[in-house]
C-alpha cells in the first residue's frame, strides 16, 4: 500500500482557510484565493492517475490488471470495444458509465460489457482495494499505426499524472510510437515509464540486453525509466499458493515495475504537496492572519486598577484551571527552543529529530492515558500524524522544514490547551 505523508495536513489547512473565509465577504482577490484553495484540496484529495497507453497488442490492459491485482480489463483479441477505463477505489465494486456532457449511470459490480452497450465516453470501475486509495489506473484505448487513434491517445494522456507506455518487445519502439510520444508534454514524459512487454517470450528474453541498450540510446529524456516485464509470469508468480513466488516475481520484472510505478507516483504527489506548502506559506497564511486579525473583536478598555485587585476580580469570575499535561508539554518544547537559541549553527536535522521525539513521546502517553477530555479522542491521532510529518521533514533542505516544525508544535500546543484543561476541584472542608 502506498502512502503520501503530509497530504492530509495541507487538506485540513486549506479546508480551514475555506471555512474561515466564508464569513469574510466577497472580493475578486479573495474569490481567486478560494478557487486556488479548492484546487489544492481537490488535487491532494484525488488519487494520482497512472495512465497505460500503447499500440494495439502491446499488453497494456494485462499490465494494468496485474498492478490492480484483479482480472478486470479484457485482454488479447476481443470484440468488446471499450473507451477509456478508469480503475479506482470504492467501498463496494461498481461500474460507472460516464459521458463528458451528460449525467452518469451506475451499475453494481464489475459490468464492462453492460457499460459498453451504452457507448459512453469513459467507464469507471470501483474496487475496494487499499492500493487504489492513493493511485488510480487509466487504461487508454489502443492506438493504431495507420489511423487517427493516436490523436485520441494524446487527448486522454492530458488526464493523467504519470504514464506507462507499453511497447511490444517483439518489435520494440516503432517509428509510429516515437512519433506519438514525441508530442506528449515534456512534464509528463519526465514522469513516465517505458514498459517493454512480452519480455518473457524467448526471442525477446534472449535479446533483452541488446533491446534495452537500443531503447536507452534512442529515448534519452523521453522517459524516466525503461523496465522489461513478462506480465503472464508476474501474474503467475503472485497467484501462487499458499504465498506468492517472490523470486519469480522479481526475475520477470514485476518487482522492478511495481517499484518504479510507486516511485513516479510519489514524485508526482510530492510535487503537489510542495506546491501546496509554497502557496500556504506565501499566500494563504498571510491572508488568513489578516482576516482573523480583522475579525478579532476590539476589547473594551479596562479601567486602571491595581494588579492584585484585577487578579482577584478575574479569580472571582473564572474558576481555576488545571492542565498538567500541557505544562509538561510546554516545558519540553521550551527545552528544544532553548537549545536552538543557544547556538547559531544547530543542525536542522537535529532540531527536527528533537521535535519528532517529544511528539512521539506524548503520542504514546495520550494513547495510553486519560489526561485529556474524552471528547478529544481525535487528538492522539493528530500527534501520530505529526510524528510522521516531522520524520518526513528531516529529508528536506532549507529553512522551510524548520518553520513547518514550529508551526506543528504550536498547533499541538493549542490542541492540548483545549483538551487538557479542567476545573480544579475544590478541597473538601472538615472540622467544626
Amino acid at each position: 500500500m502506498i502512502e503520501f505523508p503530509g497530504t492530509e495536513q495541507y487538506i485540513q489547512q486549506y479546508e480551514r482557510f475555506l471555512a474561515v473565509t466564508r464569513k469574510a465577504g466577497a472580493s475578486a482577490e479573495l474569490d481567486a484565493l478560494r478557487d486556488r484553495a479548492k484546487a489544492h484540496v481537490e488535487r491532494l484529495s484525488s488519487a494520482v492517475a497512472i495512465g497505460f497507453a500503447g499500440e494495439f497488442g502491446a499488453g497494456k490492459s494485462s499490465l494494468a490488471n496485474m498492478l490492480a491485482g484483479a482480472d478486470i480489463l479484457p485482454t488479447g483479441p476481443q470484440h468488446l470495444q471499450l473507451p477509456l477505463v478508469i480503475v479506482n477505489y470504492s467501498d463496494e465494486p461498481q461500474t460507472t458509465v460516464g459521458w463528458w456532457k451528460k449525467p452518469q449511470k451506475i451499475y453494481a459490480g464489475v459490468a464492462l460489457e453492460k457499460a459498453a452497450v451504452d457507448e459512453p465516453d469513459f467507464i469507471s470501475v470501483g474496487l475496494p482495494s487499499p492500493a487504489l486509495r492513493e493511485i488510480s489506473l487509466f487504461d487508454l484505448p489502443g492506438s493504431g499505426a495507420l489511423d487517427d487513434t493516436y490523436k485520441q491517445t494524446l487527448e486522454l494522456l492530458n488526464l493523467v499524472d504519470c504514464a506507462i507506455w507499453c511497447t511490444n518487445g517483439t518489435n520494440a519502439w516503432r517509428e509510429t510510437e516515437r512519433h506519438l510520444w514525441s508530442q506528449v508534454p515534456a512534464e509528463l514524459r519526465e514522469n513516465s515509464l517505458l514498459a517493454v512487454t512480452h519480455s518473457d517470450l524467448p526471442p525477446v528474453r534472449d535479446a533483452i540486453d541488446r533491446v534495452l541498450a537500443r531503447l536507452e540510446k534512442e529515448n534519452k529524456g523521453m522517459f524516466d525509466a525503461i523496465v522489461p516485464i513478462g506480465t503472464p509470469i508476474a501474474v503467475q508468480a503472485m497467484s501462487q499458493e499458499p504465498e506468492p513466488n517472490f523470486d519469480l516475481w522479481e526475475s520477470c520484472g514485476g518487482q522492478a515495475l511495481a517499484e518504479e510505478v510507486l516511485r513516479v507516483a510519489s514524485v508526482r504527489r510530492q510535487r503537489d504537496i510542495d506546491a501546496a506548502r509554497k502557496d500556504w506559506q506565501s499566500l494563504f497564511l498571510p491572508a488568513l492572519e489578516q482576516i482573523e486579525a480583522a475579525a478579532k473583536p476590539v476589547e473594551p478598555a479596562v479601567p486602571y486598577d491595581s494588579g492584585d485587585a484585577l487578579q482577584d476580580s478575574i479569580a472571582a469570575t473564572l474558576p481555576p484551571l488545571s492542565n498538567p499535561i500541557l505544562e509538561e508539554w510546554l516545558t519540553g518544547v521550551a527545552r528544544i527552543y532553548d537549545d536552538l537559541r543557544a547556538t547559531s549553527d544547530i543542525d536542522p536535522a537535529t532540531f527536527l529529530q528533537s521535535c519528532q521525539e517529544i511528539v512521539e513521546e506524548f503520542a504514546e502517553r495520550l494513547e495510553n492515558g486519560s489526561e485529556i477530555d474524552p471528547a478529544a479522542d481525535w487528538i492522539p491521532a493528530e500527534f501520530e500524524k505529526a510524528t510522521d510529518l516531522l520524520l518526513l521533514l528531516q529529508f528536506e533542505t532549507g529553512n522551510a522544514p524548520l518553520r513547518d516544525a514550529v508551526s506543528i508544535l504550536a498547533q499541538l500546543s493549542d490542541n492540548l490547551a483545549w483538551a487538557g484543561s479542567s476545573v480544579v476541584e475544590s478541597q473538601t472542608r472538615t472540622g467544626t
